[in-house]
């Protein structure tokens, strides 16, 4: 028999975390999938449900100007984090895509997550756990840099996305702990590239997403980023390549040759698979086809 949690803070959360194996469900649009034997069936979970929907401190979006901000809001130590933005793990999907404070990539890779219903539930924190390499909000944050809150009794860590994603379906979050906020660290990039290839326009998985970041000035490449989602086992993206670009004049960006070596570089890092969504072929192409345009956007 599953027995149901509905905790109205985090400490009574985590508390109740601590003891034995549970599911937690925030949103739970995954979940409900991921559990349903099949349509009108109620869902079959294995383990004591803890919701977080109920947990009000974990609802909001919050400019972080000072470490002891973050420090505040977020229930950390000091010295964890620089200034930028902290995204709490009960934050909709809607709510993202609407928020001004939260930078332009991330709301257009939010905005492209299934269809209006599912994003007024779902979270974006869901959607990082589940580690899916379609998920839509992952390129995004992986250019971001965005560092990962984690939550137990015993304190908390701080983890970079990139480190916490370790494959599909796989986290290094640790059985008693909640991801509880999304740190988003200040970064003046003002030029953005997003592009979702999916079925069909809207309400439809991703076959690949491509994001980009940039900042150009005097007409020089100071700043450059580029993350492939739904092209390997998790989001792609190499600063090694990246380094390539950085420091280049944009005018470079229109020589051929250059534009075929950077391609060159990126094709033996993306690595997508056949899937019910599309081949494996189609994808890689697809990927390097957007990564020129991003290049010629710039230029």
């Amino acid at each position: 028999m599953v027995t149901v949690y509905r905790p109205d803070t985090l400490e009574q959360a985590l508390d109740k975390l601590a003891v034995g194996e549970h599911t937690l469900f925030s949103g739970g649009t995954d979940l409900m999938v991921r559990h349903s034997a099949r349509p009108g069936i109620t869902p079959d979970f294995k383990h004591d449900v803890v919701f977080l929907d109920a947990i009000e401190e974990l609802q909001h979006i919050t400019p972080i100007e000072l470490e002891s901000d973050l420090g505040t809001e977020a229930g950390l130590q000091s010295g964890l984090c620089q200034s930028g933005l902290c995204i709490g793990a009960g934050v909709s999907l809607h709510d993202i895509e609407i928020n001004p404070l939260v930078p332009d990539v991330l709301r257009q890779s939010v905005a492209n997550i299934a269809a209006p219903a599912l994003r007024n539930r779902a979270t974006m924190a869901g959607n990082i756990c589940n580690a899916s390499p379609a998920a839509d909000s992952l390129p995004a944050l992986y250019l971001l840099d965005a560092k990962l809150v984690l939550s137990s009794i015993h304190g908390q860590r701080e983890m970079p996305i990139a480190n916490f994603i370790t494959g599909p379906g796989r986290t290094c979050l640790h059985q008693g702990e909640v991801l509880t906020h999304v740190v988003i660290p200040k970064a003046d990039l003002p030029v953005t590239f997003y592009h979702k290839v999916g079925t069909r326009a809207a309400n439809a998985l991703t076959k690949l997403s491509v994001a980009g970041l940039a900042k150009v000035e005097q007409g020089k490449v100071v700043d450059w980023r580029v993350a492939f989602g739904a092209v390997g086992p998790t989001v792609v993206r190499s600063t090694v390549l990246e380094q390539k670009i950085i420091g280049q004049p944009v005018e470079m960006l229109r020589e051929p040759l250059f534009i075929e070596n950077i391609l060159s570089g990126y094709s033996k890092v993306i690595c997508p698979i056949d899937d019910q969504r599309s081949t494996a072929q189609y994808r890689h192409r697809a990927s390097l086809n957007l990564l020129e345009r991003w290049l010629t956007q710039l230029a």
